[in-house]
């Protein structure tokens, strides 16, 4: 009987002593706060997704100034928590969507956040932002209809031309019916290489109407250049991108049953060269 009653006291403190050693175990977890970036190299047309994760609860947390970027969606904040046999799993996200303000190469700097009193900072990584990429694959949702409704062309008056031979180039940006553009800025000038490049200005963007793929359109003559060739052989003029801010239609209606817009900014890049 005592030997009964020795046993079962053994056993019960082998449990309480692993339960002891687990949260132990737990408490001394090393901390994690780090960021991950969807991609380390970029087109000036594309989007750059940034997570900032840590494997603890924590308060505070201070973003880093995003120098080179604009804020497009963030932060968005989620939280996963899992027990896996007897060991607890847990992490936190701070996320944020960005979009290029100019070509260069940038860095995500620190970023902050108080964990158990402690200050813990992430690790600065490096993007390279470059020329427009043909086919950005991570243009946001609320964009889908703008792509088919605004176009960036460049108009060239000669693709065959001799060696210093005067061609002119015109920029175009053309816009549907189905949208209002309210602003738009330069984010990259082409680049004019093996070309002596002269810049046309004019004083003021006259709006007119035209037709762009059979379909009528408002269009606006952003640029003019004419360029002179000073090599032989295949020449490429690199794109101009535009920062553009426009309102894009809802499914929503008002009260009188008209339209809603929402606002939003898109990065396009001309078409054809």
């Amino acid at each position: 009987m005592i030997f009964n009653k020795l046993k079962y006291f053994i056993i019960c403190i082998s449990f309480l002593l692993l339960a002891s050693n687990q949260a132990i175990a737990q408490d001394k977890e090393a901390i994690t706060f780090e960021v991950k970036l969807s991609k380390s190299r970029l087109g000036i047309n594309e989007r750059l997704r940034v997570d900032f994760a840590m494997n603890k609860d924590g308060d505070n947390f201070t973003p880093p100034d995003f120098e080179g970027f604009r804020v497009l969606m963030g932060p968005s904040q989620s939280i996963s928590s899992s027990w896996i046999n007897g060991v607890r799993s847990y992490s936190k996200t701070y996320s944020y969507t960005l979009a290029p303000t100019s070509r260069g190469k940038f860095a995500i700097k620190q970023a902050t956040i108080t964990i158990d009193g402690k200050i813990y900072k992430s690790l600065s990584k490096n993007v390279e932002v470059t020329a427009a990429v043909d086919k950005p694959n991570d243009q946001m949702s609320v964009e889908d209809f703008a792509d088919d409704n605004l176009h960036l062309v460049a108009e060239v008056s000669k693709t065959s031309p001799f060696l210093n031979e005067a061609i002119s180039v015109v920029y175009k940006l053309y816009v549907s019916p189905t949208i209002n553009v309210s602003n738009f800025r330069p984010l990259d000038n082409p680049k004019y290489n093996n070309f002596w490049s002269q810049d046309m200005p004019f004083t003021r963007y006259d709006v007119q109407n035209g037709t762009y793929e059979g379909k009528a359109y408002r269009y606006v003559v952003l640029k003019r250049v004419v360029l002179y060739p000073q090599k032989n052989g295949d020449l490429t003029i690199e794109p101009l991108s535009l920062d553009v801010t426009l309102e894009v239609p809802t499914k929503k209606r008002d009260f009188f049953g008209g339209r809603i817009y929402t606002q939003t900014n898109k990065t396009v890049s001309e078409e054809n060269v």
